[in-house]
């Protein structure tokens, strides 16, 4: 099937010729229309149209005939020009183009005839200009050739270059790659190397130079020949690659065996002369004869032996390069193995030092500048030599930081002494909050309340006011073993060991006659326990024991230093009769009464405090009980007296800082006798600085070095081993009081004076930071433990919950026991006081802003409030020296009363409450935390209600 054609495509026009159309038409015929009729009809029609187109043609020419037959004649003359024209272009093609006569293929003959005459007219006349070239090169290279074999080997190189330059620079081109020529090449190359080696050997033969001696022939023999040559004729024959190549291969030996090896080893030199040889020999000497200055003799006499016989024979346009290349090579060597390895390590050796960089000056400017041809103005030699104090300082500060290190990273040992301290010599106010003064009351006598203030002064402004007065610096004494065993002032026998039990019973046990009503009823009577809920009672036995005092241990090793000044002390407290502490508040029987410290309700001993010295900011020791008037404010002036008799207190210290100040203290004087010595000017000490103060400063960089590296070194153990951090302390602030009596005791430049201020006032800074922030982290450390393990002590009438309590208060008394035990062997005994104290002062503070929190408080978690702060009270025999005394707690936590008054609010009654308020017992509490208390422990009801309204009213009058 066709493809149908689309209406808007152009259609085919008809065809107008005859045999378009009957095509079309039988295009146009399918099976059914085709036919012989059809055919027929088409072959009719197209004879028809055959005949017409004749008759056409025949009418066209008839009816202009005469030009018809005009143009046939004029085609018929034209075929018969053509045809002439093509014979005669045949001819003249076999003319030119015959093979045999033809007169290309003659010509051509002809020239290729010529041309190979010519070729081999031109081949003759190369031939023969090669092979006139080629004789006039064989007989020149003959000549090389002989030269080379009779030795004359200096005509040999002249020779050699004239052939090179004149047959093997100009050959023509057609000999260049031929067989002859190349051999020709070949031959002149290996008699021109054999040239070059019979050279080398004859100067190596003339030269030669070992470490044992150096041989300068004047004239040798070549090699297989009986021809005789001079050493100035082989480097002047010598090509300059090559002779440069051995010149520099001669300095380098030079330098090595004649100026290093000259400089570094004690030697002597031996010269000869024979046979027109120069022979130098080098002797080694015993190592006892030590003679720089010999040393640089024999290098003088070594570079006048080479100068002399070697340089001489150098050609004049390689002499100056070659001495001048030595120049840098032996003045670098006499500064680095003469000058810079003989510089001495000590004061004494400098006088003949001098000497020698004198004398090393003098080589320089002889034999360098003179000799050698070196540059008068660069002359490294004598630059050392002006600025030669600093070297020595420089090289001093070296030899006393390498020391300074040893002893710094040295493994950390037992060795350790004893420093003897007086703790309240110093002028500084007291920044502590538990520091507790002395009040002067109207008689004259020093009395304080268990608050520390008067009523008599309540109307004052100035209720916290402190005197103080100048005082001198803590002096520290470094004691002996029998000394140090009483350093806390304690009498072993006078301390035997006590019960915790006991202890715990008489400071916290409840007298079931005198127990109050709490939360609105009155509970049932609980048997008394003899010890704590954790079973703490032999710890505490062992605290309170102090038989075991490690303040008392005899040092490995001790050492005595009367300490420079003298300070006022405080006298120690006269024992008193132990008074028991307040059980159940026992309010009632002493209402009215006056409180006397030591006797009033839930009171401790208070310690009489001085200003501490500035590297011990601590508390002092514990006062005998004073009677007062229970105050309701603080008084408006407080003074500490100052008594006689006050023991000194002792701590540990490595002996690896009596290595550090030891090394300071040579180091100081050193550089004071070089100051003082002028054996070298100010003008030669290399800087704007006076001789020694490089040195001078050496000694406080031996202590910042310390600084630096000992942390680095020891980190893992200051970060496992808890006394570590206090030792260094310790250590840093010891080797501060030392720098002090240093600093006090040098005179010298105010530069480094003050110098050594600053390193005094950073070591008191570090140590005292040290101490801090070892306190800061354990104190984290226990509030962390109690936070998480306790999370509020909510919900503690839960068992499980109680539980987890209990286990989070274990931990936290167990980790500050253990830092108590571990600090009482290092610390003295106001910093050990302090430390502990503020890690229970951080467990008791977290306890106090837990419970005060307490929105509601049952019985039940009242009663196990209570047992958990029993737990913590046993943190309170740490704080014992002597049964026979009250415990000093109070001195060193600031939150011990506060803690104690709120484990008895536990299960206190309201009209306790009031009663304590009233007398200003519970001064440490606010009276929101009192409110939110009294709410949280019992009902609401008109009694809850009117107690609310007197704690929010203020004191009684």
């Amino acid at each position: 099937m066709a493809f149908p054609v689309p209406d808007h495509l152009p259609r085919r026009q008809s065809p107008k010729d005859v045999s378009s159309e009957i095509l079309m038409k039988i295009d146009s015929a399918t099976n059914q229309t085709l036919s012989a009729e059809l055919a027929a009809s088409w072959l009719g029609e197209l004879d028809g149209n055959i005949h017409n187109t004749k008759q056409q043609i025949h009418d066209r020419i008839h009816r202009d005939l005469p030009l018809f037959e005009q143009q046939l004649e004029t085609s018929k003359s034209v075929q018969t020009r053509l045809q002439t024209l093509s014979g005669h272009v045949n001819d003249l093609d076999h003319t030119l183009s015959d093979s045999e006569t033809g007169l290309i293929p003659t010509l051509v003959r002809s020239l290729t005839a010529h041309a190979a005459l010519a070729q081999q007219a031109t081949d003759a006349a190369l031939q023969h200009e090669s092979v006139l070239y080629l004789l006039r090169c064989r007989k020149a290279f003959t000549g090389v050739l002989s030269m080379v074999q009779l030795g004359k080997l200096p005509e040999a190189v002249v020779a050699c270059g004239e052939f090179e330059q004149e047959h093997l620079g100009a050959v023509p081109v057609h000999l260049e790659q031929t067989t002859v020529f190349l051999d020709l090449k070949r031959k002149f190359q290996a008699a021109k190397s054999r040239t070059e080696e019979q050279l080398s050997e004859a100067y190596s033969r003339s030269v030669v130079v070992s470490a044992q001696s150096v041989v300068i022939t004047k004239s040798v023999v070549v090699r297989q020949s009986e021809t005789v040559i001079s050493l100035s004729d082989i480097l002047s024959s010598l090509t300059p690659t090559a002779r440069a190549t051995l010149l520099s291969t001669l300095r380098r030996d030079l330098t090595a065996y004649y100026v290093d090896q000259l400089l570094q080893q004690p030697a002597s030199l031996s010269f000869s002369s024979e046979h027109g040889e120069e022979r130098l020999m080098v002797i080694p000497s015993p190592p006892s004869e030590n003679n720089p200055t010999a040393r640089l003799e024999n290098v003088a006499a070594a570079l006048r032996f080479f100068t002399t016989h070697f340089a001489a024979s150098l050609p004049e346009s390689d002499r100056p390069g070659f001495l001048r290349a030595l120049c840098k090579p032996v003045g670098s060597s006499v500064l680095t193995n003469l000058l810079v390895a003989a510089l001495p390590t000590a004061f004494a050796g400098l006088p003949a030092f001098l000497a020698l960089a004198q004398r090393a000056v003098a080589f320089e400017d002889e034999y360098v500048v003179l000799l050698l041809g070196g540059d008068a103005l660069d002359r490294p030699i004598k630059t050392w030599v002006d600025a030669l104090g600093g070297h020595y300082e420089r090289r001093r500060r070296m030899l006393i930081l390498d020391e300074a290190r040893a002893v710094v990273l040295a493994p950390e040992g037992q060795e350790r002494f004893v420093v003897e301290i007086d703790p309240f010599a110093g002028e500084k106010k007291a920044v502590l909050p538990d520091l507790v003064p002395v009040q002067e009351d109207g008689n004259g006598n020093g009395q304080v309340d268990e608050w520390g203030f008067d009523d008599d002064d309540a109307g004052e402004d100035d209720a916290w006011g402190f005197a103080e007065e100048a005082k001198a610096p803590a002096p520290t004494v470094e004691v002996s073993a029998e000394e140090a065993d009483d350093s806390w002032g304690f009498d072993d026998e006078k301390a035997p060991a006590t019960n915790g039990a006991a202890v715990e019973e008489d400071a916290w046990g409840l007298d079931e006659e005198t127990a109050p009503e709490t939360n609105g009823h009155k509970p049932e009577a609980e048997p008394q326990e003899d010890g704590d809920a954790w079973g703490l009672d032999d710890e505490s036995s062992n605290d309170t024991a102090w038989e075991d005092d490690p303040w008392n241990d005899p040092p490995e090793k001790t050492a005595v230093e009367e300490p420079p000044l003298k300070a006022p002390v405080l006298a120690s407290p006269a024992p008193a009769a132990s008074p028991r502490m307040a059980t159940r508040l026992e309010k009632l029987a002493n209402k009215g009464k006056k409180h006397i410290n030591g006797n009033s309700p839930l009171a401790s001993p208070v310690p009489v405090t001085s200003t501490p010295p500035p590297p011990q900011p601590q508390p002092t020791v514990v006062a005998p009980p004073l009677e007062v008037k229970p105050p309701a404010k603080r008084p408006p002036e407080l003074t500490t007296p100052l008594v006689a008799n006050v023991p000194k207190e002792t701590y540990w210290v490595t002996g690896r800082m009596k290595q550090i100040i030891a090394i300071v203290e040579d180091v100081l004087a050193e550089g004071k006798q070089f100051a003082a010595s002028k054996v070298v000017p100010a003008s030669a000490s290399g800087s704007s600085a006076e001789p020694g103060t490089v040195m001078l400063q050496s000694a406080v960089s031996v202590v910042d070095l310390y600084r630096a590296l000992y942390p680095v070194q020891f980190a893992g153990r200051l970060k496992t081993v808890a006394d570590a951090p206090m030792q260094l302390s310790n250590d840093c602030l010891y080797l501060s009081e030392e720098m002090g009596r240093v600093e006090r005791a040098f005179v010298g430049p105010l530069a480094v004076k003050e110098r050594l201020g600053e390193c005094r006032e950073r070591l008191r800074v570090w140590g005292e930071s040290w101490f801090q922030d070892t306190i800061d982290q354990y104190r984290t450390s226990v509030d962390e433990t109690i936070a998480k393990g306790a999370e509020g002590f909510t919900f503690l009438a839960d068992q499980d919950r109680y539980d987890d309590c209990e286990a989070a208060i274990g931990r936290a008394v167990q980790e500050i026991k253990r830092l108590a035990q571990r600090w009482q062997g290092v610390l003295n005994k106001s910093k050990y006081y302090t430390a502990v104290g503020l890690i229970t002062d951080a467990a008791l503070s977290r306890l106090l802003v837990d419970v005060l929190a307490l929105p509601d408080i049952t019985e039940v978690e009242s009663h196990r409030l209570h047992e958990l702060f029993r737990m913590l009270s046993a943190l309170e025999a740490l704080f014992v020296e002597d049964v026979n005394q009250q415990p000093f707690v109070v001195a060193y936590v600031p939150s011990w009363l506060k803690f104690s008054y709120l484990t008895e609010l536990m299960d206190a009654s309201m009209v306790d409450i009031v009663d304590l308020f009233e007398s200003g017992a519970l001064v440490d509490f606010e009276v929101d935390e009192l409110v939110r208390l009294v709410r949280a422990l019992f009902a609401d009801n008109a009694l809850r209600t009117n107690t609310i309204n007197k704690l929010t009213g203020g004191h009684a009058r």
